[in-house]
């Protein structure tokens, strides 16, 4: 699942929650390095690993996206944001330093939901609609007819 194309870069993420890549190595320092390092809080293989869950739950939501489009493309844009949204959202509530952290997480939170509305038109405009995980089956309507037990009826020349 990380390795989806269109999966999000440690990068992209900061960029939604910049002060979390403060360089902790340097009290003092409000230097933010643009994107998450083993110095930051939290690190990149953390950050990383709640982007792969981030990928996943995108994944899990609308099904798995086709390989053979180009990055630029407008799915592949929406989901890689849905993914950036709701991964800033996770970083944000998973490390938080003060109340204002949980009042951002809520923040960040809408931001995933309405990419991830996004990302669903996207797939109803592109291709029909997400992939469905669990498909529903319907068939048509039964005729009137259908419930009725044929061999109760009397045939022809049958008197009764």
């Amino acid at each position: 699942m990380a390795g989806e194309t269109w999966a999000p870069t440690l990068a992209d993420v900061a960029r939604h929650v910049p002060t979390r890549t403060r360089d902790a190595a340097t009290p003092g320092s409000d230097k933010q390095l643009g994107t998450f390092t083993a110095t930051t809080t939290p690190t990149d293989e953390q950050a990383q690993a709640v982007i792969t869950d981030a990928v996943k739950g995108i994944t899990a939501q609308v099904g798995v996206l086709p390989l053979n489009l180009p990055p630029t493309d407008e799915v592949m844009v929406a989901a890689r944001t849905a993914a950036e949204w709701r991964a800033a959202a996770d970083i944000e509530i998973a490390y938080p330093n003060r109340d204002a952290d949980v009042r951002l997480y809520d923040q960040l939170d809408k931001r995933a939901d309405k990419a991830l509305a996004v990302l669903l038109a996207a797939l109803r405009e592109d291709s029909g609609g997400p992939v469905e995980v669990s498909p529903e089956w319907n068939s048509p309507l039964a005729p009137p007819w259908a419930d009725v037990n044929f061999d109760m009826i009397p045939g022809p020349g049958v008197i009764q």
